[in-house]
């Protein structure tokens, strides 16, 4: 029964496959079906959501008609937003107080997890095991350097891949929980090692492990590429490929770590709703979207969508694999850009180009006109120009004075005048470089605070109330905000 499994997973890994490469519109159309399917089951079962899509037909809708959703609106509703009456928020909530429950399933069907709350209220969230085992049979089918065939599937499951996974901490976070409940069918093919970067054996136990895969915060990567660098661990020649998560790398930290690695980084876009939305491509260096399993919608402010080169505001997300818990145009406040031309690779699902961060990310500053809401990426694209640095920081002291704290590649020298050049001609452009001052700093190490992700964008200045009428400052590009 278990080689069944096995079997299994591995003829569905090879199916999902398939898919990447079938015209778009044959895309879409099974997107469209797994969408109506997903309202019909949601409007029967939810109370929620039948109040909230009465009155739009079940098989003739356009999506952008829809109602959108949010963290806060979900939470509020949440034991009537499911479509399962054996969940409840307390249980839940209870449940995830017991870390001895992590990696136990809840009711013995159901994997459950809670966002970080890095943009407002954390979301408690309910997937049943069949989301999980699509996670990882996409990763199989779309996250690899090498294609897979039937002879690769045959070769893994003499000789499974090994797998370490490095997070911050353990705990029911998303990314962390994924692999706690891994789907029976894949443990054949993967043999997982989950580590802490706080393990004080952490390299040690890389290095007994012997990993062919690697997946990790780019934070993460940055503690191992040191020790790599200082020649206390080595990768070379197990290691085939690099997998970041949830943080972005600097283009030249991706290609020196490419190198001392000695296997391609790809950088996968997902979220704790949606965590098998994108694999990544070594080819563009860009993230496909699993359409056929997800829409992402890229949008401006009033959810509008923006053409494709051109950054939205945020994001909405349908998840078409969960059924326990809609996720139906859920609001993201990514800034995400596509792109304009299919990638080069032969995958012909939709290519995001580039994550600017969260339209959160912001600082505020004070001009003749009142106080406005300042993108950081103005000063990210200066950065982008001093090719030389590991990893960045942007901090605001108070409305008028910055820090550009820049950490370099080993054996590389930031110039710090260049860099000085650079933000103040990005912050000329604007018609802000009299009246923002930006000093830059050269560090030896740029590193999260205990078991919080790395903040790039750190805001000292307290945020406008609610109430406050803060625009955005007009940008003369297409990076507008």
């Amino acid at each position: 029964m278990h080689l069944w499994h096995s079997l299994e997973f591995g003829a569905k890994a090879y199916a999902l496959k398939q898919v990447k490469t079938k015209p778009r519109d044959e895309v879409e159309k099974i997107a469209r079906e797994r969408l109506q399917t997903l309202l019909e089951h949601a409007r029967e079962n939810s109370q929620f959501w039948h109040d909230k899509l009465a009155g739009f037909p079940a098989d003739r809708f356009e999506l952008r008609d829809l109602p959108t959703s949010n963290k806060c609106e979900l939470m509020e509703n949440f034991d009537a937003s499911l479509t399962v009456d054996d969940v409840r928020r307390h249980d839940i909530e209870g449940y995830m107080d017991d870390e001895s429950n992590l990696g136990k399933l809840f009711h013995g069907k159901y994997a459950v997890s809670h966002t970080s709350g890095s943009q407002g209220q954390p979301l408690l969230l309910v997937q049943p095991q069949e989301t999980i085992e699509l996670l990882f049979a996409l990763q199989a089918s779309r996250g690899h350097a090498n294609a897979l065939s039937v002879s690769e599937v045959v070769k893994h499951l003499l000789s499974p891949v090994r797998l370490a996974v490095v997070l911050l901490q353990p705990g029911f976070y998303p990314s962390s929980c994924a692999f706690e409940y891994m789907p029976d069918g894949a443990k054949d093919y993967i043999d997982v090692l989950r580590l802490s970067v706080e393990d004080d054996d952490l390299l040690e136990r890389l290095a007994d492990f012997r990993p062919t895969h690697l997946t990790a915060y780019a934070s993460v990567l940055h503690e191992i590429a040191r020790a790599v660098e200082d020649g206390k661990l080595t990768l070379k020649p197990s290691l085939e490929e690099v997998v970041n998560i949830s943080e972005r790398l600097m283009p030249q930290a991706r290609e020196h770590y490419a190198e001392i690695f000695g296997a391609p980084i790809f950088d996968d876009y997902g979220m704790g709703e949606c965590l098998f939305l994108t694999n990544g491509c070594s080819t563009s260096g860009g993230m496909h979207v699993n359409a056929d399993w997800a829409i992402l919608e890229v949008v401006d402010e009033h959810n509008r969508p923006v053409p494709d080169g051109a950054p939205g505001a945020k994001v909405l997300l349908t998840n078409l694999a969960n059924h326990v818990q809609p996720i139906i145009r859920y609001e993201v406040g990514d800034v995400v850009t596509m792109a304009t031309k299919p990638c080069d690779c032969g995958n012909n699902l939709p290519l995001i180009a580039r994550i600017e961060g969260r339209d959160s990310d912001v600082f505020y500053i004070e001009t003749e006109d009142g106080t406005r809401a300042l993108q950081p990426t103005i000063f990210e694209l200066a950065v982008g120009r001093v090719l030389e640095a590991r990893e960045y920081q942007l901090v605001q002291d108070d409305p008028t004075h910055f820090r550009a704290r820049l950490e370099p590649l080993p054996g590389k020298k930031v110039d710090a005048q260049r860099a000085k050049d650079a933000l103040d001609e990005e912050l000329h452009k604007y018609g802000l470089r009299d009246k923002l001052h930006v000093d830059v700093e050269i560090v030896d190490r740029l590193a999260p605070n205990s078991d919080q992700k790395f903040k790039r964008i750190v805001c000292k200045v307290k945020k406008p109330s609610a109430d406050a009428k803060v625009k955005k400052i007009e940008q003369p590009t297409d990076y507008a905000a």
